[in-house]
């Protein structure tokens, strides 16, 4: 099967200024699938190598166009003031929406292709049509998806899980006392409670302890 997969994010390393969680298990995805014998396009841009300086392409492969596909995959995109909302060429703007509103057009409702619509943020709308559009599958990342939708989750390699060592990882060295994971979507009042508060309390302690550093914000 060709499945085009629409994402915005990377595949790599990436860059420092960008919340894209899906660097931990996109790729792992894509390879499990290519290793089922499914071919992958990428539909939006190849932003590995357009911003990061990453090329892939000599693995990957990338189309900007409508190209012929069996089915479609989106990570699902959702509007963002001021980012994606604006008019193209417009300062600061993205794409993603855009292409995305795009790729449901011309494949989805123009051509009924089978749609898996990845909603890992939760951000799609109870009451969107594509939930109730037959040929669309929606898929939460979530152990108890809501009401319609089927679970998936972020995805790890079967040979990073078999070649971990549970008291090697124990023994490691911990030098952050505080740490988060995850993005910062929605959840303003909830981080300023739950992480910077004590964030700000834990650098506080720190630089009491051991004095200004280079590197501790302090100087």
């Amino acid at each position: 099967m060709r499945i085009g997969y629409s994402f915005w994010g990377f595949l790599g390393p990436g860059i420092t200024d960008t919340p894209d969680g899906g660097r931990s298990h996109r790729r792992t995805l894509i390879d499990g699938l290519r290793a089922l014998g499914h071919e992958i396009v990428f539909l939006q841009a190849d932003r590995d190598r357009v911003e990061a300086g990453t090329d892939l392409t000599h693995t990957y492969i990338w189309d900007g166009g409508l190209p012929e596909i069996d089915a479609l995959f989106l990570e699902w995109r959702w509007p963002i003031p001021g980012r994606n909302t604006t008019p193209c060429g417009t300062r600061g703007h993205t794409c993603d929406l855009h292409r995305q509103h795009q790729l449901l057009e011309h494949y989805t409702l123009r051509h009924g292709l089978p749609t898996i619509v990845w909603d890992k943020d939760l951000q799609l709308p109870a009451g969107h049509p594509l939930r109730h559009t037959p040929q669309v599958t929606v898929c939460e990342a979530a152990l108890h998806p809501s009401d319609g939708a089927t679970s998936l989750l972020f995805p790890v390699a079967d040979s990073a899980l078999d070649s971990a060592d549970p008291e090697a990882l124990a023994r490691r060295p911990r030098p952050l006392s505080l740490a988060y994971v995850g993005n910062q979507y929605d959840r303003d009042d909830i981080f300023d409670t739950y992480f910077a508060t004590p964030a700000s309390g834990a650098a506080t302690a720190s630089w009491r302890a051991n004095g200004p550093t280079l590197d501790d914000g302090h100087t």
